[in-house]
């Protein structure tokens, strides 16, 4: 066991994030805040999950309120080249969007030598999502979204990082 895997997990998060939003979006995802929490649930206008299994189990929730959606939708459909008007599309697109976020977290922690895969995301828009805090440790992100000229606020993007706490050996 890594112990310092968790931290690994934050640090990396915070780079790819932002790496990720500046090279398909040119928007800066500057990172506000970030710590553990002890949140028993949460729910956001959008949410996608993206859970990752292998060396290491866990979620990830890119989560959203509605002002940052309508702000960020538009630019994500255009780097997708599909139109964001479609009600149907908006769900898709943003969970397309999570998935290739996780996958380049997933991608740098193999680097660093973890075997970790990702499972298909999941929508959970408006949905009252229960965290286990007996099983996971969880920490949240918060970053502050910023058009390319730095000078048009978009929103906030709140990432919510779920690691399965190891089990503790038994006598």
């Amino acid at each position: 066991m890594d112990p310092l895997i968790d931290e690994k997990f934050i640090l990396t998060v915070s780079q790819v994030l932002p790496d990720h939003f500046y090279k398909t979006l040119l928007v800066f995802a500057e990172r506000e805040a970030y710590g553990p929490s002890k949140n028993e649930g949460l729910c956001f206008e959008n949410c996608t999950l993206v859970e990752f299994v292998g060396d290491i189990n866990g979620k990830l929730y890119l989560a959203l309120d509605g002002y940052t959606k309508l702000k960020l939708l538009p630019k994500i459909a255009k780097a997708f080249q599909i139109d964001p008007t479609s009600r149907a599309h908006s769900s898709s697109i943003m969970m397309e969007f999570a998935n290739q976020i996780a996958g380049n977290l997933i991608t740098e922690m193999r680097l660093g030598r973890y075997e970790i895969d990702i499972l298909p995301p999941e929508n959970l828009n408006h949905k009252l999502v229960p965290i286990s805090l007996e099983h996971f440790r969880q920490y949240i992100l918060i970053f502050n979204l910023k058009d390319r000229r730095g000078d048009e606020y978009m929103g906030r993007l709140y990432l919510i990082l779920l690691l399965e706490k190891f089990p503790t050996p038994q006598n």
